[in-house]
C-alpha cells in the first residue's frame, strides 16, 4: 500500500470524528444549556452526514451535495450560538450576515459550482470567514469581561478555538480541491492531489470535534456513573444500600443531643447517638 492510499484511509477514518462529541453530548443531553443546543444539533447532524456519505459514495458515486449541506449546517447553527453568546448589539448584524450567507449558498449550489458538480468554494469561504470573525469577537469579549473564571474553564472558549482551528484551514482546502479538478489533470493525478489537499481539512475537523467533546464534558451527566449501566450489568441493586445500627435502620433511630441513648419500641431496645455536652 503506497503512502497516498494510506493517507486516503486515514482521511476516511478521521471522518468519523463527530461520533466522539456526539457521544459526550448524548450522555449529557438533559443538562446541556440552551445556548449550546445548536452545537449539539450540529455534531448530531455531522454523524448523520457521515453515515449518509458512506451510502452516497457507494450507491450514487457522488457525495458533493453533502459538502454544500454541511457548510449550511455549520454556519447557521454555530452563528446562531454566537448570536446568543455575544452582546445584544451583535445579534442583528449576525442575522443579516447569516441571511447573506444563505443567499451565497443557494447561488453557489445552483449556478456557480453546482450541487452535484463541485465543492462549494464560495459559500464555504464566506461562511468560514463569518465564523472566524464571530469567534474572534467572542474571545475578545471573554477577555474584556474579566472574571474569576479562567478561559479554559469556560465551555464557550473551546467552541471558539474549535471554530478558528477548522475554519482557518478549510477555506484553503476547498479552494485547492476546486482548482485541482479544473486544472486538466488526469483522473489518477487528480485523485491523489485531492487526497493530499483535503487531508489538513479532515485532520483539523477531527481536532475541532475533539474540542467540542471537551466543551460538552463541562456539563453534568444524565445519570451518575453507578446508575448509568442497565440493571443486568450492575453489580448491585439500583436502590442505595441501607445502613443499620444495632439491627435497625439509621432513619429509625431517635437522636437526642447527639449521644447514644436507649430507646424501647414494641419490646425491642435500640440505641441513638447523643453529642457530648460542651462547657
Amino acid at each position: 500500500m503506497d503512502s497516498c492510499a494510506g493517507l486516503h484511509m486515514l482521511n476516511r477514518a478521521l471522518e468519523a470524528a463527530p461520533i466522539l462529541p456526539f457521544a459526550c453530548a448524548w450522555v449529557r443531553r438533559e443538562h446541556i444549556p440552551s445556548v449550546f443546543r445548536p452545537v449539539y444539533y450540529y455534531v448530531g447532524a455531522k454523524v448523520f452526514l457521515y453515515a449518509l456519505a458512506i451510502v452516497s459514495r457507494t450507491v450514487f458515486r457522488n457525495d458533493i451535495y453533502l459538502f454544500h449541506l454541511a457548510t449550511v449546517l455549520l454556519v447557521v447553527l454555530l452563528a446562531y450560538t454566537y448570536g446568543q453568546l455575544l452582546p445584544k448589539r451583535w445579534q442583528r448584524p449576525v442575522q443579516v450576515a447569516v441571511a447573506l450567507f444563505l443567499g451565497v449558498a443557494v447561488l453557489d449550489a445552483s449556478a456557480l459550482n453546482g450541487l452535484f458538480t463541485d465543492v462549494n468554494t464560495y459559500s464555504q469561504t464566506f461562511g468560514c470567514a463569518l465564523l472566524i470573525l464571530l469567534a474572534i469577537l467572542h474571545i475578545v469579549t471573554l477577555t474584556q469581561n474579566a472574571t474569576d473564571r479562567a478561559l479554559e474553564s469556560q465551555p464557550s472558549f473551546f467552541l471558539s478555538v474549535g471554530v478558528i482551528v477548522y475554519c482557518s484551514c478549510s477555506v484553503v482546502s476547498y479552494v485547492a480541491v476546486n482548482i485541482i479538478y479544473h486544472a486538466g489533470y488526469d483522473m489518477a493525478t487528480g485523485k491523489r492531489l485531492d487526497t493530499l489537499f483535503s487531508s489538513p481539512d479532515t485532520f483539523l475537523m477531527a481536532v475541532q470535534m475533539a474540542l467540542f467533546a471537551w466543551l460538552f464534558c463541562f456539563f453534568q451527566l444524565n445519570a451518575s456513573p453507578l446508575r448509568a449501566l442497565p440493571t443486568w450489568l450492575h453489580y448491585s441493586s439500583w436502590a442505595p444500600r441501607s445502613y443499620r445500627l444495632l439491627g435497625r435502620r439509621l432513619s429509625q433511630l431517635k437522636v437526642k443531643h447527639g449521644r447514644l441513648i436507649p430507646r424501647v419500641s414494641n419490646g425491642h431496645c435500640s440505641m441513638a447517638l447523643e453529642a457530648p455536652v460542651h462547657s
